[in-house]
């Protein structure tokens, strides 16, 4: 099944709650997410789709790179190896970057070849990786921004909650007190019962880390204590495990394998989350799940449940997916919520089915 031609285009998708208070809007915190899509087409008549993203800036660097620099390696080539395609494009780009952008460029193409892949077999995405599970335990993300008010959190929480969602993520790190009262408030309004993570963002300090660490596990009961400092001290973070009852989650920021070995043979998360847009793709993303399954430990995927929902219904050792729903404009099947967990689409391959016309309406031309 050689690739015939690829096609990529940049969207700027609208999010539908902002993420940036307006004071971080003018300070430019975009509320929009960057996305590549990726088209890969075949001489067997099926076609990939894959998507990445970016948080901050144009996605410009990203387009040229899919463009100018990767699409010609790939094309000509058996969509099936994406071993030796993802070890094609490390090795003739590593002048470039062997981390970051290339990374993040090549992650919609890789994830076109998975879905390629479970086209090609006839089975859904999740199937292929090793059918686990039916659905998945799902948290909802994008109602707890720092921006927001307790009530406004709760409020805006509650659909999920009323959904049979496992639980929220509330974003801290502008300000200890504040973080503590906040915290206080939603535990008191939505109950022990819920699952309740806490999502800093590498904004405290080790110091700081460490005493809302032992406030958000002892009054709060927060059932994890995600990026609490800055992802480059690994250090750190094998001190704040060693210290605190509470699980420490990350993984998101982290690009390669040997950056997520020097924190698991450090002992420094509990829970590993990847992103598959910063490991290249689904390829390297399972090579990351691997090293965690080797400890025992669990895996959450960060972002696009899209994909994360494949990996949870696919692998036993994730055992959650984030819902933020950023990109389900853009299709006209996302994965559902049923009965609280998460679904995915019954279709081969990642199942998803574009929305044409919105892709177009949030198309950035060049």
């Amino acid at each position: 099944m050689r690739i015939t031609r690829i096609v990529n285009e940049l969207l700027h998708v609208p999010l539908s709650r902002p993420r940036a208070a307006p004071s971080e809007a003018a300070a430019g915190r975009f509320n929009h997410i960057v996305v590549l899509l990726s088209h890969v087409h075949t001489d067997g008549g099926l076609t990939g789709l894959g998507f990445a993203y970016a948080l901050q800036g144009s996605g410009r660097a990203l387009l040229a790179l899919a463009e100018d620099d990767l699409t010609p390696l790939l094309v000509g080539e058996n969509a099936l190896d994406h071993e030796r395609l993802a070890a094609k494009v490390y090795w003739r780009l590593q002048t470039i970057g062997r981390r970051g952008l290339v990374q993040q460029a090549y992650s919609a193409m890789d994830v076109a070849l998975w879905d390629l892949k479970g086209k090609a077999a006839g089975l859904p995405l999740y199937k292929l990786l090793g059918g686990a599970r039916e659905s998945a335990p799902v948290y909802g993300s994008d109602t707890a921004w720092l921006w927001m008010s307790p009530e406004e959190i709760i409020d805006a929480s509650r659909p999920y909650l009323d959904q049979g969602m496992m639980g929220i993520k509330v974003k801290v790190g502008a300000d200890p007190e504040a973080d503590a009262d906040r915290l206080t408030r939603i535990r008191e309004a939505l109950g022990d019962e819920v699952w309740l993570g806490v999502d800093a963002n590498e904004r405290y300090d080790y110091g700081t880390a460490l005493a809302m660490g032992h406030f958000f596990e002892e009054e709060i009961g927060a059932d994890w204590f995600e990026e609490p400092i800055t992802c480059e001290d690994v250090a750190g973070h094998a001190r704040l495990a060693s210290k605190l009852e509470i699980p420490i989650a990350a993984g998101e920021m982290l690009f390669g394998l040997d950056e997520f070995r020097s924190y698991l043979e450090r002992d420094a998360l509990a829970v590993v989350q990847p992103d598959v847009t910063r490991l290249g793709g689904l390829t390297g993303w399972l090579k990351a799940a691997a090293l965690a399954e080797a400890q025992h430990l669990p895996l959450s995927p960060h972002l696009l449940p899209e994909i994360g929902v494949h990996l949870a219904c696919g692998l036993p050792s994730v055992t959650s997916v984030e819902y933020m729903p950023w990109l389900y404009p853009l299709f006209a099947n996302p994965p559902r919520v049923e009965q609280g967990r998460l679904v995915p689409p019954s279709d081969a391959g990642l199942g998803l089915v574009l929305d044409v016309d919105t892709a177009a309406e949030y198309r950035i031309p060049f």
